[in-house]
């Protein structure tokens, strides 16, 4: 079998290779007593190709980009030059991107052309027999290749209706609308990446415990559909225990056993779950595996520590989980939220980072309504990400103690 990658590779050096055999090809035949035009020419031109090889690569790369850009927004309208160049400019990388149980056939359907070029020139038999082995040669390794071109489409078309089933799931959980508590202000975010997660933010009444609220947001292990039916059965646990009753550590260590019971092993759910009384101004939480809250007093901001374990739902049969009360006052500012934030990547990979997070909260107005906060954390976080694709979901949660308990 012939490997693309390997092909290209020998036709490069065998360019060299032949450079080279003029080269000296003609440097004989200036010593023999013939002219030296021939040899000078050549140096100059092997010269000029080696001296302007650097800039020969910068323009390859610089072409690469606005081939693989003109693919890419109208495949359907390619014109034949765009096909071509793309395919010689990227060919290691789109031999690299083939899906590993269709390399072979198109290894296959390269050792077919090339067999088909050397019967072109190899007599095979009288008259047209030549071309005639080589169109058949051909034609089978286009068949093969537009095989697998089709059956990886049919398989990718599934995927995509996949998550877009997940992406549906993900959002019916999600409360459509804010709660109205007297003496709160609180808004809840989340957008999902272009791949379907996990993530979850949820509000109920905890039950037995009057004007108190719970808070969760969680954030499913995986991705696509596994992650989305994940998030399902977490969001009917918590519903579940919630009704039940109890602290949030207690709930926790509840739906710890409902979701190492229904998940596979490997797969768990990092949750963190808020009591929130108004009229005390009260908030008791406890953490599995979630990123910790974040608090906004006065000109203090810091991240709330809950002792104890923090394994996330599901790693483990059995998880005791504590929790951490505060006593707040008004115009004091709560946000949950997943790591989808902090770790928002530029172009460059680098970080949102906590600190960026602190900072643009510790900068904002103690008036600020909870859906200002939120949205003021989604602009700098896109602005920071800038045209770099979203990797992972951004959920946020905030809570504002606005004025005295009812």
């Amino acid at each position: 079998m012939i490997d693309p990658v390997r092909f290209k590779r020998l036709l490069i050096l065998l360019i060299k290779v032949l450079i080279v055999l003029e080269l000296i090809s003609a440097l004989f035949q200036g010593l023999g007593g013939g002219s030296w035009n021939r040899f000078a020419v050549d140096l100059i031109a092997a010269g000029g190709l080696y001296l302007a090889w650097g800039r020969i690569t910068a323009l390859v790369r610089e072409q690469k980009e606005s081939a693989r850009a003109k693919m890419e927004r109208a495949p359907h309208s390619v014109s034949v030059v765009d096909a071509f160049v793309f395919s010689l400019l990227w060919s290691d990388e789109i031999y690299t991107d083939i899906p590993a149980d269709r390399r072979r056939l198109v290894v296959i359907a390269y050792t077919l052309i090339a067999l088909g070029v050397v019967a072109a020139f190899v007599q095979i038999g009288p008259g047209l027999m030549p071309l005639v082995v080589t169109a058949t040669l051909v034609l089978g390794a286009v068949n093969l290749l537009s095989w697998a071109v089709a059956s990886e489409r049919i398989e990718r078309d599934a995927l995509q209706t996949e998550l877009r089933i997940a992406h549906e799931v993900q959002l019916s959980l999600m409360p459509r609308e804010n709660p109205v508590v007297a003496g709160l202000d609180i808004a809840g975010f989340s957008l999902p990446a272009r791949e379907v997660g996990g993530d979850l933010f949820e509000y109920a009444t905890l039950d037995g415990r009057a004007g108190e609220l719970a808070v969760s947001v969680s954030d499913v292990s995986g991705k696509g559909m596994h992650a989305a039916m994940a998030a399902v059965y977490t969001s009917g646990a918590f519903a579940g225990e919630v009704l039940r009753g109890g602290s949030p550590a207690e709930i926790l260590r509840r739906m710890n056993g409902v979701v190492w019971r229904h998940s596979g092993r490997g797969q768990f759910v990092a949750f963190l779950l808020a009591s929130v009384d108004a009229e005390a101004r009260r908030l008791t939480f406890a953490n599995a595996g979630q990123m910790r809250p974040l608090l906004r007093s006065g000109a203090t901001v810091e991240w709330l520590e809950v002792p104890g374990v923090h394994f996330p739902l599901g790693l483990q049969e059995e998880s005791p989980y504590q929790e951490q009360t505060l006593h707040l006052k008004q115009g004091d500012l709560v946000l949950l939220l997943t790591d989808g934030v902090t770790e928002a990547m530029d172009a460059c990979r680098e970080l949102y980072g906590n600190e960026r997070l602190e900072a643009l909260v510790r900068a904002l107005d103690p008036e600020t309504s909870a859906a200002d906060a939120i949205e003021a954390i989604r602009a700098s976080v896109g602005e920071h990400a800038g045209t770099a694709p979203q990797h992972d979901d951004i959920t946020l949660v905030a809570i504002r103690f606005a004025g005295e308990g009812a």
